[in-house]
């Protein structure tokens, strides 16, 4: 395993970028990355503001562009120019293995989606559009209180269930909390994406799109969107909820696998 400032790159073969949701890191993807490690090179990248990766530099003009050319100049250390690669997305890290996708087609092979919240994609004055805004101005206005406990907590509990941030060891809490400022980054950066669903339809090769049964209506109102242009994909259903890559890291990983191995 190669340790390096904001990626570990691990295991040899072809290779697989695994991008993380928001409020997260690299670290997200340990138990998928020893599962395929036998087998695949694997690039596990901390996105803007997490993990070993430092907060954008220019908040006010920070776009999915700055995380597509996060991931783009590590591939360009890490792979050659000929190389293709698996890519692998969770929730926000989908959205952004979205864009690359479309940016860098031919150097694609498989993509991976498990939830991918393009949230620009839904209609205004949806219930689904409506929800999801309602989360965000919610931590906007604790955020803007100094509350930045308070706006952990409606992430994460709309994400994993009402509880499930008073649950978490003090240390667990104190370690999201920290993110509650990127994750503000993540939402404005998402409801400002210019890309359409035309272009999202040029995505031709193989897809793998995974949902939870028990997800909130925003992601999984996305997700039915997308399935109807994306032309060359596969829908899976697992069932637990929007973090089941982390909460049901064996049926999720197992499904991609499966995926990989028939598209290797």
């Amino acid at each position: 395993m190669n340790i390096k400032k904001g990626y570990i790159v691990s295991g040899h073969g072809p290779i697989i970028v695994l991008l993380h949701s928001s409020m997260s890191s690299k670290d997200q993807w340990k138990h998928l990355t020893h599962l395929l490690n036998p087998k695949f090179k694997i690039i596990a990248i901390d996105l803007a503001g997490y993990g070993d990766n430092e907060l954008p530099a220019n908040p006010q003009t920070f776009s999915t562009d700055d995380e597509v050319n996060i991931v783009e100049n590590i591939l360009k250390k890490e792979t050659r120019h000929h190389e293709m690669i698996h890519l692998v997305g969770h929730s926000y890290g989908g959205a952004i293995a979205l864009k690359l996708t479309i940016k860098i087609l031919k150097k694609v092979k498989t993509l991976t989606l498990f939830e991918p919240v393009a949230f620009h994609l839904l209609g205004l004055n949806t219930i689904a559009r409506n929800e999801i805004s309602t989360i965000v101005q919610k931590l906007t206005k604790a955020v803007g209180k100094k509350d930045p406990e308070y706006a952990t907590k409606v992430f994460i509990d709309y994400w994993s269930g009402k509880g499930t941030f008073e649950n978490l060891a003090l240390k667990t809490q104190n370690a999201f909390v920290r993110y509650i400022d990127k994750v503000l980054l993540d939402f404005a950066a998402l409801f400002k994406e210019l890309l359409t669903l035309k272009d999202y339809s040029k995505i031709t090769v193989p897809v793998c799109m995974i949902k939870g049964e028990l997800s909130p209506l925003a992601s999984l109102q996305v997700f039915s969107t997308l399935e109807q242009y994306i032309p060359n994909r596969s829908i899976h259903c697992v069932p637990g909820g929007h973090m089941s890559p982390i909460t049901h890291f064996n049926k999720v990983n197992q499904i991609i696998e499966n995926f990989l191995a028939a598209g290797s």
